[in-house]
């Protein structure tokens, strides 16, 4: 039987492999004695970790609002002072060396925060040694995971056993999303500047519009660095979610109760979620990946085809089919994101139990952003029994 297949189609980039160097280079100064397989039940309890989660994240925001606000203050500054002093040729020489000197400030400081960042967390989690194991095959280790949501970088384009998550997006909303997203910021001044234009009228005009790129530089860095630390939080929960379905779950005895079917019916659980949530998230090619392995299959290349796997649920005994559609909550869950193709198509699966089994994805997914992995990991059990 041939094992499955695992493709990055493009290499790390310049980015990511900075952040992954950097990252490790603070695992390595933190880690002390020898490493040791940590489990959910070695973590601190889930009061202590949502706690901890939400400091780091409302420190790492404050910070990057003064980054943000600062810079653009410097830049509003010069502009204000030196606009109607100087001739016009060497103002827009000095406006042009200060923009670049203070973006290139703030995007280092910037880089090292959210580094620093997810570290923390990855400390809290104990994530942070260097060589922890990533549940990915290939390169993709935690650094680069965490790397990334630090950097706010796509996860990679991979091809795992024949799984196609973007197969239903359309490549003009993929153009458009990328466009939007390189003009947040820009697009996010202007239409402040706009109410303000609006609601202020000519006092505004006397304050200076200009002054509004301030505020509003800061209020976006922090909302980036909440957004970094959800993420991080995410990604550090999942990895240790999935290692506790495949160490502890998934035992001998658990696996003596399944056919060949329920075996099937596994992997095209997460692999239908994977093409219904419209993303490469990590935590579900990471559930994948550990399921396909333990479960031995073999790489068909159908995995992902929700019309096959709806009837299948109707084919295994009641008690695999209860399994599957636990397994298919969690995978659901495990982005903390609920696309509108899987509100359109899960309650196909769930049948008469929909509403428990929405309500329990939705609990997961609130429950792992806050840090409260103990409660989710009671919510993510794969029993015989329905909801």
């Amino acid at each position: 039987m041939d094992g499955p297949t695992y493709t990055r189609e493009e290499p790390a980039g310049f980015l990511e492999r900075a952040g992954v160097l950097y990252y490790r280079r603070l695992s390595e100064r933190a880690a002390t004695g020898e490493a040791e397989t940590i489990r959910i039940d070695d973590l601190p309890p889930d009061n202590t970790l949502r706690f901890l989660s939400r400091d780091i994240a409302h420190f790492a925001a404050l910070v990057a609002f003064f980054i943000g606000a600062g810079t653009s203050l410097a830049w509003v500054w010069i502009e204000s002072n030196y606009a109607n002093t100087m001739e016009r040729g060497a103002y827009y020489s000095l406006l042009i060396g200060a923009t670049l000197l203070l973006v290139v400030i703030e995007l280092g400081v910037l880089f090292w925060l959210s580094l620093r960042t997810v570290h923390v967390i990855a400390c809290v989690t104990q994530h942070h040694r260097a060589d922890d194991d990533p549940l990915l095959p290939g390169d993709d280790a935690v650094s680069n995971l965490l790397a990334r949501a630090a950097l706010e970088i796509p996860d990679p384009v991979v091809r795992y056993l024949g799984v196609d998550p973007l197969k239903y997006v359309s490549k003009p909303k993929l153009f458009l999303v990328g466009l939007l997203y390189k003009g947040k910021v820009f697009l996010t001044t202007v239409a402040a500047k706009f109410l303000l234009r609006r609601m202020g009228g000519k006092l505004v005009l006397r304050i200076g519009l200009a002054w509004v790129s301030v505020p509003v530089a800061g209020i976006w860095n922090a909302l980036v660095m909440y957004r970094v630390a959800r993420e991080a939080r995410l990604r550090l929960f999942g990895h240790r979610l999935a290692y506790y379905l495949i160490d502890e779950v998934l035992t001998d005895e658990f696996l003596a109760q399944l056919s060949e079917q329920a075996k099937e019916g596994a992997i095209r659980a997460i692999s239908t979620m994977m093409v219904l949530t419209q993303n490469y998230h990590p935590n579900m090619l990471m559930l994948l990946v550990k399921f396909s392995e333990t479960l031995a299959v073999e790489d068909r290349g159908d995995y992902d085809d929700w019309s096959v796997f709806v009837p299948l649920l109707g084919q295994v005994t009641a008690a695999e089919r209860y399994f599957l559609l636990d397994l298919l909550c969690v995978a659901a869950a495990f982005d903390a994101h609920l696309s509108d193709l899987e509100q359109q198509r899960l309650p196909q699966a769930f049948g008469e139990f929909t509403d428990q089994y929405m309500h329990r994805i939705r609990e997961i997914r609130r429950l792992m952003l806050t840090g409260q992995i103990h409660a989710a990991k009671n919510l993510c059990r794969l029993d015989f029994r329905p909801g």
